[in-house]
């Protein structure tokens, strides 16, 4: 049932979006076929975070379609008449939606990370099309990075410039421009870092001729064996220079909680991390209180008829979840903690799902 709900819900998103942006898959003079393949390319991948965005509404529903069957038919009358509490019914229901709950979680941690350039890409982009920089700061050296152009699957910068803070870094103000910068991860004794490309001025004329480095410098920037190039030493990820206000929501949450802990990142980017990390953790709590909730509402003892208890259960849960999300947005702006933004709604979701559960048919 939640496949079905899945592909339904998914061929109306992909119909929608496919003409109202026919145009964009179309740049370059396309012809039809190329045109298909990449729309076909292009929401193949898009599968994967609307799978993340509807699964926990479709894990909801479909348990309360399945209760709403047996009601229907009338099949739960027998099963309660021979003394099996209802909870029993409710245990598949339960197991199963763990099960969905961990396909989500694989679906958010392994896929999606591994996927994310693809999900950041323009409609009609291909790999070798390109992103505009926005300009980003490592807060721990100062050192600010921008640039031309940006290539996410390359994790690639043309033309990138790198502004040198004063008196700290350099001692007079100093940009590096290189031809290409590429972000390399921390390997080994190797910290992470960008490797320059073709830069000016390099690390000779940083060293020996200008003396421009302080000490502090010299121990961030490192020559390489090409004499040509240079290694500058900073935490920035080449998503930073992409769009780092939602960019962390494709990352796994192993990567995220290394973000959070590091410096380098600006206090109010920090802040939506950590937030998003609580939504995270928080998320599977909710998903099977909602279902602990929207089963008695279906199945309620005194009940004016399965639509209305149907309809009484859908705008429970749409209450609740305008809470859930009202107090993350309290959360952003300040006017709570972070943790009490993230966890109240479960707080108030598991306490529902208490007081419901008495009023299930027996």
């Amino acid at each position: 049932m939640l496949a079905i709900g899945f592909i339904a819900t998914y061929g109306l998103f992909v119909v929608f979006d496919a003409f109202s942006n026919a145009d964009e898959f179309q740049d370059g003079g396309a012809d039809t076929s190329t045109m298909l393949a990449r729309m076909a390319e292009h929401y193949f991948y898009q599968a994967f975070p609307f799978l993340d965005l509807i699964g926990p509404v479709l894990i909801v529903l479909a348990a309360m379609a399945t209760f709403a069957l047996l009601l229907l038919q009338s099949e739960i009358y027998p099963v309660l008449s021979a003394g099996i509490p209802a909870w029993r019914l409710a245990v598949p229901i339960i197991v199963g939606s763990v099960s969905i709950v961990l396909l989500l979680t694989i679906n958010q941690e392994i896929i999606i990370p591994r996927v994310a350039h693809r999900l950041q890409a323009a409609r009609g982009m291909d790999q070798a099309a390109y992103h505009t920089v926005k300009p980003a700061r490592d807060f721990v050296s100062n050192i600010e990075i921008t640039g031309k152009r940006l290539f996410l699957a390359a994790r690639r910068v043309e033309d990138a410039e790198f502004l040198l803070p004063v008196p700290t870094i350099a001692t007079e103000p100093t940009t590096l421009q290189a031809r290409q910068a590429i972000q390399l991860p921390a390997r080994g004794q190797r910290p992470a870092g960008w490797l320059l490309r073709e830069v000016t001025p390099g690390y000779a004329e940083l060293t020996a001729t200008r003396h421009v480095l302080t000490d502090q410098g010299r121990q961030l920037l490192f020559p390489t064996r090409d004499v040509r190039d240079l290694f500058v030493t900073t935490d920035v990820t080449v998503d930073q220079l992409h769009n780092r206000t939602t960019s962390f929501r494709f990352l796994s949450t192993g990567e995220l909680v290394q973000r959070i802990r590091n410096p380098a990142f600006g206090q109010v980017s920090n802040r939506l991390q950590t937030l998003h990390l609580h939504e995270r953790l928080t998320r599977p709590l909710l998903i099977l209180a909602s279902v602990l909730i929207a089963i008695p509402l279906t199945m309620r003892k005194e009940s004016r008829g399965l639509l209305m208890n149907m309809a009484t259960a859908a705008g429970v849960l749409g209450l609740l979840y305008v809470l859930t999300q009202a107090a993350p947005y309290l959360g952003r702006l300040g006017f709570t903690s972070l943790e009490l933004a993230a966890w109240l709604p479960v707080v108030l979701c598991g306490a529902c799902a208490a007081w419901f559960s008495e009023h299930v048919q027996t």
